[in-house]
């Protein structure tokens, strides 16, 4: 019994040891209604479901209020990192899907805050 609960545990630890550490975005909605989004964008939420749910949780970029060039920024970094699976046309795919997003969620009247 001993040496499953310590296997499980140790399971545990390696699984949560691949995804990023926590920040307080990761709270917020996980998801996004995009029924009323482009078609492209829509498949492109798809890879985004994907790829960025590879290192840390779907929230925290829905929840980042960056504009297109913080995204930008991001995703030469994402690309960048090991094991992120994200090549050129994904990323690109990725930015465009977040650079829409952004520009519907954008607060009225200011600038975005990163």
């Amino acid at each position: 019994m001993l040496a499953a609960t310590l296997g499980a545990a140790l399971a545990l630890q390696l699984a949560l040891g691949q995804q990023a550490d926590w920040d307080p975005r990761d709270d917020g909605p996980g998801t996004i209604d995009v029924s009323d989004y482009p078609e492209a964008q829509q498949k492109e939420y798809a890879l985004f479901k994907v790829k960025c749910a590879k290192c840390h949780p779907v929230s925290r970029p829905i929840n980042s209020q960056y504009d297109a060039t913080n995204w930008k920024r991001y995703m030469k970094r994402m690309i960048r990192r090991p094991n992120s699976g994200i090549n050129e046309q994904q990323a690109v795919a990725l930015y465009d899907f977040l650079k829409y997003y952004s520009s519907r969620t954008a607060p009225k009247g200011g600038g975005e805050q990163p």
